[in-house]
């Protein structure tokens, strides 16, 4: 099968001078909401078609102790603006003290938030789930998947339908080696699977996922060995899953990471992803026309790329924030799609000396982005937002 092969695209020429070296970064600062006291070490960020943000955060609490051991505690908390903060209930946590990790955030075709996220004790680890529905947190405590198990694969995606999650989960084979990625809806009691997206041998693993107008899913995820892998894209018809196009790459398979999709209002996808060049991990987008991929630019990095967030603006252009680390500091980046070359913002931390991570991007109705971190400051990371005009 052809693969995509993307240009390098010298960026030197689109740097505007937060980039180059100098000058204040651009956009407006957002105050956050008023967060629990403790480091943030995750955050998500997104906005409904109302113009609403959410923002989901994961903050320590303290030391605790299992009876195993002291472990730190953290929090899973919940905001939204309109105009102000406001909280969305309470500690979101099902129980108290718990590690909490890997924090997941979607909204529906209404705008309902869904939560998902790691809760830990001793050595059970569980993925939970909350929506807020009616002014309060659903309590489906009852949906929690186990992934302390041999056959959890620890990867996943999630999306949302009618205040529903719709999750792309990963599991070892249980005969055999490899492993299996499945579309999982809950129905009744349980979690219903679809057919596997894709055969065990490749190991399927870091699953994107995004829904289209009706509800059907489009996936991309990674496959192949870990220094030889590709990016596949396809879409549920039914029981099947059927590919777009190609195997997406710069230069053919090697160490790939961090696929990142979003669809258009016609649900062709948009996908961004990380891929091994000179020893450095760099960022590349690719847009699917309907009938074959098109790469958006060339190498949008410089520095070692992860973590990166994607988003279509309310006109339909691909945005892409992510970090940058060079001697181990972490700078976030801002690139926008004019629908012929990239204009890319950066480093945009609130103090260039310190390290920052975990960048969010969200779409706002207006046409405007909101772009959320985590950045040291006072000697714990603390969360930073910024608004960017059209």
């Amino acid at each position: 099968m052809p693969r995509i092969l993307l240009p390098v695209l010298v960026l030197t020429a689109l740097l505007g001078p937060a980039q180059a070296g100098g000058g204040t970064p651009p956009g407006v600062t957002l105050a956050p909401p008023p967060l629990p006291t403790g480091p943030v070490r995750d955050l998500k960020l997104v906005a409904d078609v109302q113009g609403r943000l959410t923002l989901a955060v994961i903050t320590d609490a303290g030391q605790a102790e299992s009876g195993r051991g002291t472990f730190t505690a953290r929090r899973v908390t919940a905001w939204q603006w309109s105009g102000r903060w406001q909280p969305l209930g309470g500690v979101l946590n099902y129980d108290q003290p718990r590690p909490a990790a890997n924090l997941n955030l979607a909204l529906d075709e209404q705008g309902v938030p869904l939560l998902v996220w790691n809760e830990n004790y001793g050595d059970n680890d569980v993925v939970v789930f909350r929506a807020w529905k009616g002014g309060a947190w659903t309590d489906w405590a009852a949906r929690y998947l186990g992934i302390s198990s041999p056959q959890a694969a620890k990867t996943r995606a999630v999306a949302a339908r009618q205040g529903e999650p719709v999750l792309v989960w990963g599991e070892n084979v249980r005969e055999g080696v490899g492993t299996l990625l499945t579309l999982r809806r809950w129905q009744g009691r349980e979690w219903l699977r679809s057919a596997p997206v894709s055969g065990p041998l490749g190991y399927p693993r870091q699953p994107a996922l995004a829904l289209d107008a009706a509800g059907v899913p489009t996936l991309a995820w990674l496959e192949g060995d870990v220094a030889a892998a590709q990016v596949l894209v396809a879409r549920q018809d039914g029981e099947r899953w059927v590919r777009l196009g190609a195997p997406l790459s710069h230069a053919g398979r090697r160490y790939l990471a961090a696929p990142r999709l979003v669809l258009d209002a016609q649900g062709r996808p948009t996908v961004a992803w990380l891929e091994d060049t000179g020893g450095r991990d760099t960022l590349f987008v690719a847009h699917w026309t309907g009938k074959e991929w098109t790469p958006l630019g060339g190498a949008l990095s410089r520095d070692f790329a992860l973590a990166p967030a994607l988003a279509l603006d309310a006109q339909g252009r691909p945005a892409v924030a992510w970090t940058e680390e060079r001697s181990g500091l972490g700078r976030i980046f801002l690139a926008r799609w004019t629908g012929a070359a990239w204009t890319v913002a950066g480093p945009l931390n609130r103090d260039p000396a310190q390290d920052a991570r975990s960048p969010a991007l969200a779409a706002e109705a207006s046409g405007g982005l909101v772009l959320g971190w985590r950045e040291a400051q006072g000697g714990s990371y603390q969360v930073q937002l910024r608004r960017f005009g059209r």
